[in-house]
């Protein structure tokens, strides 16, 4: 692939790094994280197959320098100049000092075969070698597809309800949940923990299933009737199931799989990147989750709601934001097809059917035709241009105000285009002179050049001058005043040019001929004479460039219409006029405006060829009448939905992943390995409510499973299958294999209830026992794969920002609707599921308490400790706010006696009364005198208020945009002076200290 050293480049160069490779030979054993392997199938491998694979693969037959890069030991081996790649270190690989063009004798893709790579490819090449090179490529050949070997893997068995074992301390056994688990521990001589204590359990269950902390009265209620009453920790269960603050939670949950976001991410033009109706998605899950939606319906309406009979009720239509939320990649469709085929396959099914995008998959069953059979489906559907309602209009005054400013901002859009596509024929005409040569020149092409690349070489529209071509090609045209003189000087020699057109010209000046007084003028006034064509060209473009911008004379009387006068010429010794509004000129005006003017495409032609220049043109106001959607509160809610296409089409299979570069077209149909014998081709329009149905069918054997190991997991904070993406043949057969196929039975036998699959996991002993590990499980479970214990759990971001709310008192009940700006002053007291999630910007707070990334479909989070998070919940204005009201309301219960006061903040955000020790200790806190704080370094205006919040959450403040910070700027000026934060009171201060404390934070 790139030109080899010679033999004399640095041989010690070459042997460190050789010795640094087997220093790092120890990755090559080493197990990498699915995304890690994930990114190298969808980014790195594809890179290397149209970029490398033909000089340095064995398909090829080439291996230039010794170096094969099919491999992974090739790779790794490296070639004649030494090891290619130490993983962990970019900066000490040949492959990157190769593909930077770092020296003359190394360059790889060398110029003939493509030339350097674009800096994003370097730049994925170089991540990939800091991830440690994850390759799990083995051999010289792709595995066959083996469809039977594969369907003997334990996830595409199909799903049968097994027996529920019996085990030995039945009294353990409060759903066969316990049973299953009991088995593997008295199997491997284990013991459960014991129960853990009512308080703990009413706050665990209380976040789970609600994310948010139990109230004091839910508390005392519960302490009283627990021991007593064995039915008191179901009511409790179906209480929280019941609650709205239910859907909130878990409906949360699922837009992680939904990569759900408010914006588009980044777009080019300058166009609008906000979802004007985002929040119906969001809005329709959390509902369903609170309606207990059967989940096999739940599917369905996400893929193909508008396939359904829905009757006068609409509203399932919002569920299709599963397809239409993801980013639009600068508006590539295949990008935008492969990510709503990753979300649905890896989202219910957990397989990763996008690394066929390019190849066969080289562990699991999905050869390439199944991705394009998908991709077919995607191809064939697209969005609406108007989003349909999901309700039946209310007619009123704001319904009516809301159409009046649509309408006129249409009106301003439609009126910027008018005026920009009479610019662009303007200059169109203004560049008559150039045309004219164009054509001319145009004519003595050779056979074998493009016209198209000659109009592209001359900065001339294609079609525009091909119109000028046919225009010319009449014979009057020859005749007709204007061209009289274009073609007398065309027909000029070249060696003879500048004395031929000098003596033509004199003799127009002096009579004899009815050519264009303006024509005529302008000739005679040019400083030097026409010395070529192009020259004469100029002057076409002068004369046409100034009819356009002189006002037209008075309208003629209707029998002048259309006449051309002739032109006498000029008196003896009369001098010439300057290009003038004369007769003449009209009569090029009303040339240049008649249809058959080849600059005259009309309206909606010229508006097709400048699409994209009237867009950017029209950006702003579009925004605004986007925005309309969002800030009238007569505007009808809609859709972000997804219809079928008229004429549904398959796609062919894309080689190498290259649009461009087409294989046999194959059926839009279900995955092979799934469908088996029984696979058909899709004819329902799309297919899409065909695929919705087979993803759904209780026949499919992952649909279940990947959706009841994810709820366990999102109870537990620990799958069973601890790839909750992946459940292709890589994945190991769970440990608790017996009851992840009880709960996927049990889910599809309860008609898809989710809610009963939430009753047979919470009501279980396994959920009940203590986090507690006892000195025996430690050793011989540290990781907890049998269930010895339950898992500590920290709070998720939503979960902590919802508690501080609560606790404080703050937290709204208002529901559903339009999101709110999480880090904007005054603070949103709404539920932070209704945050606007911006998927380019990402602020700071979300990152730093490990919000999943918007872009991709995520199923678990990571549970970092960072100084950051830390950092906020000290310094953020948010907390501080929150601290001032949790004092308020203690206050108002303890009757101002400092004793009482500390246990009300206990029982307030601990749910449990002080140690005599903790009571102590915060007495003595509160009486000790205040330190005074110094003041805030930053804090006066708009930009540098988010300086300060960006700071302590961690994130990049100097990650804006130039139109961002040009933003700030600005908001800078215009916003008052915000005054210095007023001190906490040492009561305050100690509310601040449980705010920030693990026992807050953590769940037992």
């Amino acid at each position: 692939m790139g030109r080899e050293a010679p033999p004399t480049v640095k041989p010690l160069r070459a042997f460190a790094i050789i010795l640094l490779g087997a220093l790092a030979s120890g990755v090559l054993a080493a197990e990498f994280p699915p995304e890690d392997i994930e990114f190298f199938e969808n980014k790195i491998r594809p890179l290397l197959v149209e970029s490398c694979y033909k000089c340095h693969s064995t398909e090829a037959g080439k291996s230039k320098g010794g170096l094969k890069l099919d491999t992974r030991d090739g790779l790794r081996l490296g070639g004649g100049t030494g090891v290619a790649i130490v993983p962990g270190a970019p900066e000490r690989s040949l492959l990157i000092e190769a593909v930077r063009y770092g020296s003359e004798d190394l360059q790889m893709p060398p110029k003939d075969e493509g030339g350097k790579l674009s800096a994003e490819k370097i730049s994925l090449l170089e991540q990939w070698i800091k991830l440690g090179a994850p390759d799990p490529r083995a051999g010289t050949q792709p595995h066959p597809l083996d469809m039977a070997a594969a369907r003997r893997h334990w996830a595409f068995q199909p799903v049968v309800k097994p027996a529920v074992p019996a085990v030995k301390n039945a009294s353990r056994v409060a759903t066969p949940v316990d049973a299953f688990v009991l088995a593997q521990l008295e199997a491997n001589q284990l013991a459960p923990a014991p129960a853990a204590e009512p308080r703990t359990l009413l706050r665990r269950v209380t976040y789970d299933l609600t994310g948010l902390p139990p109230t004091a009265e839910a508390t005392d209620e519960f302490l009283r009737d627990y021991p007593r009453d064995p039915g008191a920790y179901a009511r409790v269960v179906e209480r929280l199931l019941a609650s709205p603050a239910y859907g909130e939670r878990w409906g949360r949950f699922w837009l992680d799989v939904a990569r759900y976001a408010d914006t588009q991410g980044y777009l080019v033009g300058n166009a609008e990147r906000r979802f004007a109706f985002s929040h119906t998605y969001r809005d329709y899950v959390i509902r369903a989750f609170n309606d207990d939606k059967p989940f096999d319906q739940f599917i369905v309406e996400q893929l193909a709601a508008d396939r359904l009979p829905l009757g006068e009720d609409k509203s399932a239509l919002a569920a299709l934001g599963f397809l239409t939320l993801g980013r639009r990649f600068l508006g590539n469709q295949n990008d935008i097809i492969d990510d709503r085929i990753d979300v649905v396959t890896r989202g219910l099914m957990g397989l990763t059917v996008t690394c066929a995008r390019c190849h066969d998959h080289k562990f699991d069953p999905i050869p390439a035709k199944d991705y394009y059979a998908l991709h077919g489906i995607f191809a064939s559907s697209e969005e609406p241009a108007e989003k349909p309602l999901l309700g039946p209009l209310v007619e009123g005054p704001a319904y009516q105000e809301f159409l009046r400013k649509r309408a006129e901002g249409e009106e301003k859009v439609k009126e910027r285009e008018r005026s920009e596509v009479e610019k662009f024929l303007a200059e169109l005409r203004n560049k008559s002179g150039d045309y004219l040569l164009g054509a001319r020149d145009a004519a003595r092409l050779k056979p074998d050049e493009k016209l198209e690349l000659f109009a592209g070489t001359r900065k001339l529209n294609f079609e525009v001058l091909k119109r000028w071509q046919a225009y010319l090609a009449v014979p009057a045209r020859a005749a007709d005043p204007v061209f009289v003189p274009w073609f007398a000087l065309a027909a000029l020699a070249e060696d003879e040019f500048a004395e031929g057109a000098a003596r033509l010209i004199e003799k127009w000046k002096t009579g004899g001929t009815e050519i264009d007084r303006a024509l005529v003028a302008a000739f005679a006034k040019n400083e030097k004479p026409a010395a070529s064509l192009r020259d004469v060209a100029a002057v076409y473009n002068r004369v046409f460039e100034f009819t356009e911008k002189s006002p037209p004379p008075a309208e003629p009387r209707e029998a002048e219409v259309g006449k051309r006068d002739p032109v006498p010429p000029p008196a003896p010794g009369v001098a010439l006029p300057d290009i003038a509004p004369d007769a003449a000129q009209e009569a090029i005006r009303r040339l240049a405006r008649a249809e058959d003017f080849p600059a005259n495409l009309g309206a909606e032609a010229a508006a097709r060829m400048i699409r994209r220049q009237l867009n950017t043109k029209t950006a702003a106001l579009r925004r605004d009448l986007e925005a309309l959607n969002w800030t009238e509160p007569g505007a009808p809610l809609r859709a972000m939905a997804l219809v079928d296409k008229g004429t549904p089409r398959n796609s062919p299979v894309f080689l190498r992943g290259n649009p461009a570069n087409k294989g046999p077209e194959v059926p839009r149909q279900f995955l092979e390995v799934l469908a088996g014998e029984r696979r058909v081709s899709f004819q329902d329009g799309s297919g899409r409510l065909e695929l919705a149905r087979e993803i759904a069918s209780p026949a499919n054997p992952l649909t279940a499973r990947v959706f009841v190991n994810r709820v366990w997991g999102w109870h537990f904070g620990q799958a069973l299958v601890r790839t909750p993406s992946d459940f292709g043949v890589r994945t190991e057969t769970p440990l608790q294999r017996e009851l992840l196929d009880w709960l996927a039975a049990t889910l599809v036998e309860s008609g898809w209830s989710v809610k009963h699959l939430h009753r047979a996991i919470v009501r279980s002993h396994t959920y009940r026992q203590s986090s507690d590990a006892t000195p025996a499980a430690a050793a011989t479970d540290p990781d907890n794969q049998f269930l010895t214990r339950f898992n500590r759990r920290r709070l998720e971001f939503e979960a902590l920002r919802d508690t501080l709310l609560s606790v404080s008192g703050q937290l709204e009940s208002r529901r559903g609707g339009l999101p709110d700006d999480l880090i904007a002053e005054p603070f949103t007291k709404r539920r932070t599921v209704y945050g606007f999630v911006d998927r380019q910007n990402l602020p700071g707070m979300f990152r730093t308490f490990d919000y999943p990334n918007p872009d991709v479909s995520s199923v678990q989070r990571f549970a970092t400790t960072v100084p950051q998070q830390a950092l906020f919940l000290l310094n953020s204005p948010f907390v501080l706010e929150a601290a001032r009201r949790v004092v308020a309301r203690i206050e108002l219960v303890s009757e101002g006696i400092e004793a009482r006061k500390v246990a009300a903040l206990y029982e307030l955000l601990c749910q449990r009364a002080p140690e005599p020790e903790e009571r102590e200790m915060a007495l003595a806190f509160v009486r000790a005198p205040s330190v005074p704080r110094p003041p805030l370094a930053v804090g006066e205006g708009q930009a540098s208020r988010e300086k300060s919040e960006e700071a302590a959450s961690g994130g990049p403040a100097a990650a804006k945009s130039p139109a961002q910070k040009k933003a700030g700027a600005k908001m800078d000026k215009v916003v008052a002076p915000k005054p210095p934060p007023v001190p906490l009171t040492r009561w305050e201060e100690l509310a601040q200290v449980f705010l920030l404390s693990n026992e807050l934070a953590f769940v037992d």
